[in-house]
């Protein structure tokens, strides 16, 4: 499998991460191992957590990383793969309520450290920002951690474009490496901005999909098959509620019709939908996450992919990104 270097690390990652949301609750711990494993023997080695995953079942718990830090200790694979989670995450109970002083980031990394039972994170995410908390305090507490050898490089993830913004500024004027990464809502499916329950996700959008176009930041989507949208409508079966409420849109329609063009010339719409991530002007990555091994090998096999150029273009040509 083919590997992206993030911009202004060393960080080599390949374009499909194994997403982990469900790591210790909709799935066992025994079959998130075998998961693991599998990507790893099958050429990936890129994997996403975060410390509040679990949370829902038992807070507090990292269950996620929990799993993980067990695979890596039985296995010994912590030199095979690159390790990204995030913190400062709102309490499920209080969303609104920012966590991103410094004592929550610092305590959210030590948790994660102790869970993965690793001494750094290769790619560390703030899950959350904090609006009124200036940026330049948030990003000399992230240098603090890397200068301590916690974190190799850091990012951040459901951040508007404008504190994304900020921040590249600060870490210009204070000298200091800054984000390396956003992790942000985005797939090939257009998103209707009126259908997320959610209202704390920031979906990648035109002038944000500029601003990775103009600097060459990397970006990881999160949601990147876009709930399995168009795999799903290919079943011909009903679509649940909150799917459709979504990705029901023109835009998706036209999607959907150039991927019969698209099947005949040998691409399906696992392979249109994590080529587009990947085959950018800077660095994607598309996170995804697998019930069966059988989905995972599908998608490992998508990844290995080239869209032809004329594809790729008649994509971004129908893209509007959010409704």
């Amino acid at each position: 499998m083919e590997r992206i270097t993030l911009r202004g690390t060393e960080l080599s990652v390949s374009p499909l991460c194994l997403g982990t949301a469900q790591y210790g609750t909709g799935l066992s711990a025994e079959h998130a191992m075998a998961q693991l494993s599998h990507y790893v023997e099958h050429g990936g080695n890129f994997i996403d957590t975060a410390h509040v995953y679990g949370d829902w079942v038992t807070e507090g718990g990292a269950l996620s990383e929990a799993v993980i830090g067990r695979w890596l200790r039985e296995t010994g694979n912590r030199s095979r793969v690159v390790i990204a989670t995030k913190g400062a995450h709102p309490r499920f109970a209080s969303m609104n309520a920012p966590r991103c002083s410094d004592g929550d980031i610092m305590a959210d990394l030590e948790g994660s450290l102790k869970s993965l039972g690793v001494e750094t994170v290769d790619l560390y995410f703030l899950h959350r920002d904090d609006p009124n908390r200036p940026v330049e305090d948030i990003l000399y507490c992230l240098e603090k951690a890397r200068s301590a050898g916690k974190i190799r490089h850091y990012g951040c993830s459901n951040w508007t474009l404008g504190r994304m913004q900020e921040a590249e500024q600060a870490a210009r004027d204070n000298g200091v490496e800054g984000f390396s990464c956003n992790q942000t809502m985005w797939s090939l499916a257009d998103i209707n901005s009126a259908g997320l329950s959610d209202k704390t996700l920031v979906p990648m959008d035109r002038e944000m999909y500029h601003y990775h176009m103009e600097t060459g930041l990397s970006a990881m989507a999160y949601t990147s098959l876009g709930k399995g949208y168009f795999m799903r409508r290919a079943t011909g079966r009903p679509l649940p509620a909150d799917i459709t409420s979504t990705y029901e849109n023109p835009s998706n329609d036209a999607f959907y019709r150039l991927m019969d063009d698209a099947y005949d010339i040998g691409f399906d719409a696992m392979d249109l939908s994590l080529r587009y991530l990947v085959q950018q002007r800077f660095p994607g990555v598309a996170i995804a996450a697998f019930s069966s091994l059988t989905h995972l090998d599908e998608a490992l096999r998508s990844a290995g992919k080239t869209l032809p150029d004329k594809l790729m273009e008649a994509l971004c040509k129908i893209k509007r990104f959010v409704y």
